[in-house]
Order: C-alpha cells, then sequence, then structure tokens
C-alpha cells in the first residue's frame, strides 16, 4: 500500500481540528450518508441539515423510505428544488430493496447502477462508509484542486477533469480515504472560498501554486455558461362552487419536467423574450373572457419565469396526468414555490371578484 502523501497528511490534521459535527458524520452508516449526499448537492448545509432530519425522522431507513408513497417523499422534499433528486433517491430505494433484498451497495460501481448517482456520491458513499480508495470531486474539491495546482484547463471540458481527477487519485489517504475525501470537501467550503479564500488560515497555503501566481481567484476555469432561459407560465385556474366554499382544480405534475410530481394548477411553458423591465411588484389585470392575475417572476438557476393566472368557472380542463378539487380557502397542496408565495393574494382576489 502506497504511503500517505505529505499535503493530504497537513490536511487530515487540520481537519482533525477544524471538521464541522455534521450529524451525519457521527456515526456514518450508507444509508444515512446517501441521502446527505443527496441533500446536499445544490444545497446549503444549513438548509440541507434539517431536511435530512425530517427525512432521517420519517424513513429511517431504506425498506421504508421504499415503501413509502411518492407523495410523502415529495411533500418532504418541498423548497429543496431540483425534484428529480427527491424521484430519483425514491426510485433507488425501491430498487435496492426489489433487486437486493434492501441490502445497500458496498462499492462505487454498484452506487453508480442506480438512478440518479452519479461518480461524485458514490464515491463518497463507498470511500466513507466502505473504505474504497476512489476520490471524491465536487465543486469545492475541483476549486480546492484546480488552485493547488494553477491548472488552467476549463474543469467543465475533459482535459481539465482529468487534471483534477489525476491529482485527486495521487492525494487520497489510501488508509482511509473517506476522511480525507471529506477533509477536501471541507477545506473548499471552509477556507478555499469561491470569492473570498482565506489563504492565511489554509494548511496548503505553502504549497499552492495559484496563491504564489496570485491566480487563485482565477481558478477554477470554467467554460461560459449560458444564460437563463426567459419563459412564459400560463396557469389556468378552474373554480367550482361547493355549499362549504369554492373549490380549485389540481393536477399532479408529470414525473419528468419542471416541478417533478409536485401539484399545480394546469399550465403551459412556452419561451419568451426578456422583458424589458421586471415587474415591481404583483398586478391584477382584468381581460376577457377570464381575469388574469399576474405577473409573478420567479427566478431559478436556468430560468426566468413570468406566471400568469387564468381564472375562470368552466370547470377543469382535461386531466393529462390525474387531479382533484382542493378548497380554495384552507385546502392543502403539495404547491411548487412560485405557486406558493403567491396564494394568499390569489385566495384574497377570487374572494374579491
Amino acid at each position: 500500500m502506497k504511503s500517505r502523501h505529505p499535503l493530504t497528511q497537513k490536511l487530515l490534521d487540520w481537519y482533525g481540528i477544524h471538521a464541522r459535527p455534521l450529524p451525519w458524520r457521527k456515526a456514518p452508516e450508507p444509508y444515512s450518508t446517501w441521502l446527505s449526499e443527496v441533500i446536499l448537492q445544490q444545497t446549503r448545509v444549513d438548509q440541507g441539515t434539517a431536511y435530512w432530519e425530517r427525512f432521517m425522522a420519517a424513513f429511517p431507513t431504506v425498506t421504508q423510505l421504499a415503501s413509502a408513497e411518492t407523495e410523502e417523499v415529495m411533500a418532504l422534499w418541498k423548497g429543496l428544488g431540483y425534484y428529480s433528486r427527491a424521484r430519483n433517491l425514491h426510485l433507488s430505494a425501491k430498487r435496492i430493496v426489489a433487486e437486493r433484498g434492501g441490502r445497500l451497495p458496498e462499492n462505487a460501481a454498484d452506487w453508480a447502477a442506480l438512478p440518479g448517482i452519479g461518480p461524485y456520491t458514490a464515491a463518497a458513499i463507498s470511500s466513507i462508509c466502505f473504505g474504497e480508495a476512489v476520490p471524491v470531486v465536487d465543486g469545492n474539491v475541483q476549486r480546492v484542486i484546480s488552485r493547488l495546482f494553477d491548472i488552467a484547463d476549463p474543469v467543465d471540458r475533459k482535459t481539465g477533469r482529468a487534471a483534477v481527477l489525476h491529482a485527486c487519485e495521487a492525494l487520497i489517504d489510501p488508509h482511509d480515504p473517506g476522511t480525507s475525501n471529506q477533509a477536501w470537501m471541507e477545506l473548499g467550503a471552509l477556507v478555499c472560498a469561491p470569492r473570498n479564500p482565506d489563504c492565511p488560515s489554509c494548511p496548503l497555503a505553502h504549497a499552492c501554486l495559484a496563491h504564489a501566481h496570485g491566480t487563485a481567484l482565477d481558478r477554477p476555469v470554467k467554460q461560459p455558461k449560458k444564460p437563463p432561459q426567459n419563459v412564459e407560465v400560463l396557469f389556468s385556474v378552474s373554480l367550482r362552487k361547493t355549499a362549504t366554499g369554492p373549490e380549485w382544480w389540481v393536477e399532479t405534475r408529470p414525473a419528468k419536467g419542471i416541478w417533478s410530481q409536485l401539484e399545480s394548477f394546469p399550465c403551459t411553458v412556452t419561451p419568451m423574450q426578456p422583458p424589458a423591465a421586471p415587474p415591481a411588484s404583483l398586478q391584477q389585470v382584468p381581460t376577457e373572457p377570464s381575469d388574469r392575475f399576474g405577473p409573478v417572476r420567479h427566478v431559478l438557476t436556468h430560468r426566468i419565469m413570468t406566471a400568469w393566472f387564468t381564472v375562470d368557472t368552466a370547470g377543469p380542463a382535461k386531466a393529462k396526468t390525474g387531479g382533484r378539487w382542493v378548497e380554495v380557502a384552507s385546502g392543502q397542496a403539495n404547491w411548487p414555490r412560485l405557486i406558493e408565495k403567491v396564494l394568499p393574494e390569489l385566495r384574497a382576489w377570487i374572494v374579491k371578484n
């Protein structure tokens, strides 16, 4: 077995003092580690920790997660975004139970064969829980390694990815790969920050080429991003009167696409030219034959949405994926954030009109 790299030793010494006491680190086991890694994709640790605790309380084992209804899983996930993560988490749990009798994989290759689990997540689980010497390369690690070796190739191209991976393979601790992987990620999260790296506190500053060359803020190099797409969302809000008050029709969104398996009013999403200026506030604009409520501006990573709500009493359009009537005043639904944030105003407007 190869010896531990001197830089890795310095990093592990630092990690032993500065590692955050995250709940899934107390007694690492595959299921809770898997859950933490999926939740923390595109999510801050402070926000993700609360979701991890709720998931562990609701579904403490993979068997219980597999047995849950899709609506239960999506409801717990609501607010985290990137809903395909929750859908794939649930699908993977079902496969583990159906194909492996509930026994979790013990190596990166088997983890990567499950829905929604890529090389990063597979390496994290297998190294932390099973001691497999495979490097974890997430955004934090990319940034640390790119600066440490002053890698000028874009890390989202083949040559740049290969350079980062080669360095990670050379630096992984053969004796405790899980801890060293977590240490590299922790250094990126706490010290080697994207815009304000705390170089004086870095245990590897003496060996960092980007620090020496003055290029730290230019690393990692990435290809230019495409601008977010501007889209218009038209919601059709169908109403009916009942003895207890008005109800509106909601549908479950398809398994693929935006707001996967959440509930919403029937809608269409179409590309649009960017507006001359974003709407300053919510407006109500009467039109014929129905009334339009909006616009509501909602910003996602890859989309800028301008939403309108068309309200009528003609009854629901033909349901493509199933639907139900929900009380306007107090009925609960598994709404996406765009609708959730406008519900008070929309309810008040319906009552007024």
